[in-house]
């Protein structure tokens, strides 16, 4: 099957082919056409100087690589095609699992839903995958040591801290899931090959199509409390890393913020950032971010326009589908929702609200633009929900936070959006889309404090670690690989083996103890 084989979701039952026949037609004509173009984009190409092609250092299989994706994503907002999807309430069979092994997490405990979790959607198990599949626990170490009295383990093995990854999968939370065979699976994947982590628990967080904000963060912090639990039961340390791709480091973000504000466990160690989405914002209509273009079109396969997505992102964020104009309780909601620091972290309305530049628009004129000429004409619903006084929003240069009214700044312990994040490392093409965005996220994190680590991979798209070296140039992903691991060696410790075991419930606690 090239698509899901799932009924029409709510939020897509009223597109043209979103049901069957019509589906598998529209489907198919569309992926007809699009290979029929691949002989042309070969042949043209070829033909062109390297100076016309959207990289001069791309090759033509990276050329139609992304061109085909690009056109084929066009099923999903007209006839609601999702990719690589599996129901999160179903373990997987056993038999299709050769690199990892899947578990149930149970749901986060009654003291810790407070914050952004406590409300918005039922509380349930999760399943994620673990990577690799047979790592022993430290009771069986004990059990063998015992039993076997004359082989002494070696002392790195005894001294060694665990590196563990928590790995949220990207697909702008309606495809892809954690399954090994997932496309995004390359990347926990990649992190054992290169040896940089012990193990990586992959999270089967639930997608928009099962459940809405803020069931991710739910999802994920689920299995953070696992992660801790586990090892502190086992009187072990370790060091943990969340790392997310695309929509998955959205959800790093989410969950980091949600750990530091509430303090229910030890913080992070670091935080793996590859291509993350940090302004979701951007991909609903008639909002500020909407009106700022994203750059490389033609270079990355990411489309810029934000109407097909928006009746994705509502979803979301807890809004079902209706017929006619929102009510304007509704709509401010919705606006309230998606500029917040859980959401919308680099959006150009938060990043004011916390004094950082907007590097996705540093000359203000886009912004000028949307206050001067596109809010005023905007229908009497709409217009509401985004007046500055209702979103905690600056119109105007010069202004000040001092009488700020947004319920988070006002609470908010911290004095910086990104104050007392863990160290960081981001991983950004600077051929896609989201480049300045993530110039944003640079900006704040750095002005804020964080240690944060960025490399920029020469002329690579999207979520350049989830193609495979057949699609993309080897040299690239060796070198996003390369500085990752770099990055990673300064938590590379050892400790004496009689070290005691503590947890420190504070986000300046820089490792799990």
């Amino acid at each position: 099957m090239l698509y899901d084989d799932n009924p029409a979701y709510p939020h897509y039952d009223h597109l043209p082919y979103a049901k069957e026949p019509l589906k598998s037609i529209y489907v198919f004509q569309r992926l007809f056409t699009t290979l029929a173009l691949v002989p042309w984009w070969v042949a043209y190409y070829t033909v062109v100087p390297r100076t016309l092609r959207p990289r001069a250092s791309w090759s033509i299989r990276q050329i139609v690589n992304v061109n085909f994706t690009r056109r084929i994503f066009k099923v999903t907002e007209v006839a609601g095609v999702t990719w690589g999807t599996r129901d999160p309430t179903v373990a997987p069979n056993d038999i299709t699992l050769k690199e990892t092994k899947f578990e149930w997490v149970e749901p986060l405990k009654e003291q810790f839903r407070t914050g952004i979790v406590k409300e918005g959607a039922p509380f349930t198990r999760v399943g994620c995958y673990l990577w690799p599949p047979h790592v022993k626990s430290m009771a069986a170490k004990v059990m063998a040591k015992l039993h076997s009295p004359t082989t002494e383990t070696p002392p790195n093995e005894l001294d060694h801290i665990p590196m563990v990854g928590i790995f949220m999968h990207g697909g702008g939370y309606c495809h892809m899931s954690a399954h090994e065979t997932s496309r995004t699976s390359r990347i926990p994947r990649g992190f054992m090959k290169q040896r940089i982590l012990d193990e990586v628990y992959s999270v089967e967080y639930r997608l928009l199509q099962v459940a809405p904000f803020p069931a991710v963060v739910q999802d994920a912090a689920a299995v953070y409390q696992h992660v801790v639990e586990k090892y502190a039961a086992q009187q072990k340390k370790c060091k943990i890393f969340l790392i997310g791709d695309s929509s998955g480091g959205n959800l790093v973000l989410s969950l980091a913020r949600w750990l530091r504000d509430e303090k229910h466990f030890p913080y992070p160690d670091g935080l793996v950032l590859l291509s993350p989405s940090c302004d979701t914002s951007h991909n609903l209509p008639e909002t500020l971010s909407s009106y700022i273009p994203r750059p490389n079109q033609w270079s990355d396969y990411l489309v810029d326009n934000p109407e097909p997505r928006a009746l994705l992102q509502r979803t979301f964020l807890g809004f079902k589908r209706q017929e006619g104009p929102s009510s304007p309780e509704e709509e401010l909601r919705l606006m309230q929702i998606v500029h917040s620091e859980y959401v919308s972290p680099c959006s150009p309305i938060v990043l004011q609200r916390w004094g950082h530049t907007i590097q996705q628009d540093p000359e203000g004129k886009h912004s000028s633009d949307f206050w001067k000429y596109g809010l005023p004409n905007l229908p009497t619903y709409m217009k509401s929900a985004r007046m500055p006084k209702n979103i905690d929003a600056l119109n105007k240069a010069g202004g000040t936070w001092d009488d700020s009214v947004n319920p988070y700044r006002k609470t908010c312990q911290f004095p910086g959006l990104f104050s007392s994040f863990p160290k960081t490392i981001i991983v950004c093409g600077d051929a896609e889309r989201l480049v300045r965005e993530v110039r944003s996220l640079l900006g704040a994190m750095q002005k804020d404090g964080v240690d944060v680590t960025i490399h920029w991979a020469p002329d690579a798209c999207h979520d350049a670690l989830m193609l495979s070296e057949f699609w993309w140039d080897k040299k690239v992903l060796n070198g996003i690989w390369k500085e990752i691991d770099k990055w990673s060696q300064a938590f590379r410790q050892t400790v004496s083996a009689d070290s005691s075991y503590s947890v420190v419930k504070s986000p300046e606690a820089q490792s799990i103890v």
